[in-house]
């Protein structure tokens, strides 16, 4: 495997998983609420991550796209694309900058909140001076701390009790695996379509999808036979991996603050240059000048996250349906493309 299907399988693989993976919230509510019907709408959000990311960055390979922006110049024409991208550039930001103040008040009380904050986002400044190189070593450093802590967990408890089918029933498990898959495919394209689309040729991309596809497969398996183990622990906990990594680990409480933090920050970084980059050189604006203005944008969000709760679940609301209806949109526009 060459160096730019690796690219793409780290960028694919954390948008898969999300800035807050660590924390593991999203695993709880989307999958492990549900049992064993969660383990069904892993693997049904893999698959779909999996042919509908092939699908659209060949796409954009074989016409050129370089940003989101020409993909939806494709989708919905040219006039309707700069409203779009405009929109779905300050959705992202405001999803990035409002799971940074949702960590930040579910890990620290209210008097270090501010303190907590601050360290992913200067995580992220740092980071984002020093290029895609660093920031790609920084995501394959971060797959393997997560893997070895979730890892590092089952010593305790070894044995899952894995409930029966017929627990929960109902289809709400394959309603919260579609919000799943469109909130995460829409940070999948904005990650890697620039990527994707500077590949030599396919191949390299298909080779990085599947891995990506792979690599979430894995660590949400792990993630929910692991929550479904500690299941009575951390049903109502509002940082589910934290309560598993206090029982299990010495010191565990800080090393999963220190490793969700430092995860935050990367993804952070990752997500402000994705967006930064393709900007900058359609409308030949200076990237430092526009990074420094999406950070302080994020920073802005981040603190009203943290006086104003209910932020933080109505921007997530708003980029899920926005992102269905461009998944959708898109797959229908392309299921004539060979």
């Amino acid at each position: 495997m060459d160096r730019g299907s690796w690219r793409i399988a780290v960028l694919f693989a954390a948008a898969a998983l999300g800035g807050s993976y660590l924390g593991g919230s999203d695993g709880l509510r989307f999958f492990a609420y549900f049992g064993s019907w969660g383990f069904l709408g892993i693997l049904l959000v893999s698959i779909g991550f999996g042919w509908a990311g092939y699908r659209i960055l060949v796409l954009s390979h074989h016409l050129g796209f370089r940003s989101l922006h020409d993909l939806l110049a494709y989708g919905f024409g040219e006039k309707a694309a700069p409203g779009l991208s405009v929109l779905l550039h300050l959705l992202l930001l405001a999803y990035a900058g409002t799971t940074i103040g949702e960590a930040a008040s579910r890990l620290s009380g209210e008097g270090l909140v501010w303190i907590v904050a601050f360290i992913p986002i200067a995580l992220a400044c740092f980071l984002i001076g020093r290029g895609w190189p660093l920031l790609l070593r920084a995501l394959s450093l971060f797959f393997i701390i997560g893997f070895l802590l979730i890892a590092a967990s089952y010593i305790e408890r070894p044995h899952i009790a894995v409930p029966s089918l017929g627990y929960q029933l109902n289809f709400q498990w394959l309603l919260h695996s579609l919000y799943y898959f469109s909130l995460h495919f829409l940070l999948i394209l904005v990650i890697c379509l620039p990527l994707a689309s500077r590949a030599p040729r396919v191949q390299p991309i298909a080779t990085g999808v599947m891995l990506g596809s792979f690599l979430f497969l894995l660590l949400s398996l792990l993630l929910q036979g692991l929550f479904l183990g500690y299941w009575h622990d951390i049903h109502s906990s509002p940082l589910p991996l934290r309560t598993v990594l206090s029982a299990a680990l010495p010191q565990g409480e800080w090393i999963h603050a220190f490793a969700m933090l430092g995860h935050a920050g990367i993804m952070l970084a990752v997500w402000v240059y994705a967006l930064a980059s393709p900007v900058s050189v359609r409308y030949e604006i200076r990237l430092t000048a526009l990074l420094v203005v999406m950070i302080i944008g994020v920073i802005l969000l981040s603190l009203l996250s943290v006086i104003w709760a209910s932020l933080a679940y109505l921007v997530a609301t708003a980029v899920t349906y926005f992102g269905l209806f461009l998944a959708l949109s898109f797959l229908w526009k392309t299921k004539q493309v060979p």
